[in-house]
């Protein structure tokens, strides 16, 4: 069966999202908003609600980036207030390993795993330069060295969640005893980023290790992924990119010597539905009016880090100048190759904006049609082997949650394609991922 999760961004993954007239802009500051959404995505059995991490403000041309809504609140407070707000569903939080502590984070998620019964998982992210001027903490270290930092953070918080035995807490009143000091172990950890004593001050999670989640799609990041990850989220803009790319992950984790039915690949997808396909494309149209100009030219020039706003928006695409210099600009608006090769001959900045505005998701899976049709598309892509779910990204929260919730998730359960309800508890129930036993490293 599918798995679905819930990736929660501000009012909704349409750029201009925050313009819709059912839209709430201010409620993105309150916890109503995000508790509704996670109820609504539970009442659908969704396996998880996901969070992104962001380090820094959005920027163009040194200026903050005024056309669109702010990203997000700290993922992970998100998730441990929604623990209180939900039951069932999982809790997904990135949170980067290149400017944040593995003590602090192996706590953290040690923790929201308990306050949450066992629902906790975190998405594993290398970050960004835009991020690097917030921390005060040098030069930014490039790609490979990212990576291999994260590498040892894996390996740290992993040794802190063992630091303590499963059955470490006895709470023997008679004894006085409320644990085990000897099935709690210091990790004495050196590494060649880190060093760290432990144990941790939490108990060993329910989970033993709340969920891992990747989403690099870099040669570094699959590898990365592939020694670890038990949730992959990707972009794979057609069927064929998505049963390459999961035949490539499940190869890559037999290198690691891991079962690649250890892993779970879930595509981005961003639905518009409507009662007929008629209605669903008359609802695209619509969502390409909300889209204002001063928005389409302030994300092209992000994408390219080049103020584009001299020139007339109905002429030529000015293709030359843009790649004299780019070498020379740092890429500060996502995977630029992408937007370079999506750029028609006969495009002028207004008509390539436009686009690019309409589909700033273009990396993911889109589809426009009938509750049927969206179905139908889903159980193709589980059924052909190109994914194994997907991470739901509405185009409005909580309208369009709703709409796929209400007229989408039926038709997936009357064909046998997803759950109609939760059969555990924990999030590594609703992905039939087994609880790992505590691992013996660095002495434990």
């Amino acid at each position: 069966m599918l798995h679905l999760g819930l990736w929660m961004l501000t009012t909704g993954h349409h750029i201009a999202s925050w313009r819709h007239p059912d839209a709430d802009p201010g409620a993105i500051l309150g916890l109503e908003f995000y508790r509704e959404a996670a109820r609504i995505a539970e009442a659908g059995k969704f396996d998880m609600v996901f969070f992104e991490d962001t380090l820094a403000a959005r920027e163009r041309n040194g200026h903050v980036f005024g056309e669109v809504s702010i990203y997000s609140l700290d993922p992970l407070i998100s998730i441990a207030a929604l623990a209180l707000a939900t039951e069932r569903i999982g809790l997904a939080s990135s949170y980067s390993t290149t400017y944040h502590l593995p003590y602090v984070l192996a706590e953290k998620f040690a923790t929201i795993d308990h306050l949450s019964g066992g629902r906790a998982a975190w998405n594993l992210v290398t970050s960004g330069p835009a991020g690097a001027r917030n921390f005060g903490l040098g030069d930014h270290p490039d790609r490979p060295t990212r990576y291999a930092m994260a590498h040892e953070v894996v390996e740290i918080v992993k040794a802190l969640w063992d630091s303590w035995a499963d059955d470490a807490v006895v709470f023997d009143k008679a004894r006085g005893r409320y644990y085990e000091p000897e099935k709690v172990r210091a990790i004495d950890f050196a590494g060649r980023w880190e060093s760290v004593r432990g144990p941790l001050a939490v108990p060993r999670p329910p989970q033993g290790y709340p969920v891992f989640i990747q989403a690099g799609m870099s040669e570094w990041g699959m590898d990365f992924a592939a020694s670890f990850a038990e949730v992959i989220f990707c972009a794979a803009r057609t069927l064929e990119a998505g049963q390459a790319f999961r035949s490539q992950m499940r190869a890559k984790a037999k290198g690691f010597s891991r079962s690649p039915d250890d892993l779970r690949l879930l595509p981005g997808y961003f639905p518009v539905v409507g009662p007929t396909e008629r209605e669903a494309l008359e609802k695209e149209a619509y969502f390409r009016e909300l889209v204002h100009p001063r928005m389409q030219m302030g994300l092209l020039s992000e994408r390219f880090n080049l103020d584009l706003s001299a020139y007339p928006p109905d002429g030529p695409f000015p293709m030359a100048d843009i790649m004299a210099t780019l070498e020379d600009r740092p890429n500060i608006g996502g995977e630029r190759s992408r937007f370079l090769a999506d750029i028609r001959e006969d495009d002028t900045i207004a008509s390539y904006s436009r686009r690019m505005a309409a589909r700033t998701y273009s990396a993911h899976q889109y589809k426009a049609g009938d509750p049927e049709q969206i179905a139908d598309h889903m159980g193709q892509w589980l059924g052909e082997g190109a994914c194994d779910g997907f991470i739901l990204m509405p185009p409005v929260v909580p309208g369009e949650l709703q709409v796929f919730v209400d007229q989408v998730v039926p038709v997936l359960q009357a064909k046998g394609l997803f759950r109609k309800d939760y059969e555990g508890t924990t999030l590594r129930d609703h992905f039939g991922l087994t609880r790992p036993p505590r691992s013996a490293v660095r002495g434990l």
